[in-house]
């Protein structure tokens, strides 16, 4: 399998997890209006949706990573010579790579850490699995980053906004 032809599959798996995310936090949120509404509020309704909106943000960056949409700030780049914008380019790389490293190492020890405990309203729920999200999505990102790495280094030296329009 050729790298373009995974990252086609990588992305149309990261489109359908976040498609099954997005269901699946908006089943919650209607769920937990309604029994609000009827006057029966679920206990569990408030944690769950933020452990689901967090996951929906850890993975969806993942994705934007892959498209070249996540935050950046490439007219800064594009106003230095082509020189100093390559190295420039890889440096700020260097940073992404390294952040998501660390992120990744440090979220594997969190959940390590608080191993044994559990969410608050739903005690058969482990935190870890919660908290799990931090490496996996960090993981995807820097899987997401190394995919669409050549595609923005050249939009880079030819002064094109990656994600973005002109």
């Amino acid at each position: 399998m050729n790298i373009e032809t995974f990252k086609k599959k990588y992305d149309k798996f990261l489109e359908f997890i976040l498609f099954i995310m997005m269901i699946a936090l908006a089943a919650v949120v209607i769920m937990g209006v309604s029994f609000r509404w009827a006057g029966s509020a679920l206990v569990w309704y408030d944690e769950v949706a933020a452990v689901q909106l967090a996951w929906l943000t850890y993975y969806g960056s993942a994705y934007a990573a892959l498209k070249g949409g996540h935050i950046s700030v490439p007219s800064i780049l594009r106003s230095f010579p082509l020189g100093l914008r390559r190295v420039l380019f890889f440096i700020s790389k260097f940073f992404i790579y390294g952040f998501f490293a660390m992120l990744t190492f440090y979220g594997f020890k969190v959940m390590y850490l608080i191993q044994g405990e559990t969410l608050t309203t739903l005690e058969w729920v482990p935190q870890p699995f919660a908290q799990s999200v931090i490496p996996i999505a960090s993981i995807l990102f820097i899987i997401s980053e190394t995919l669409n790495f050549k595609n923005s280094y050249q939009q880079m030296m030819e002064g094109k906004i990656v994600g973005g329009e002109e």
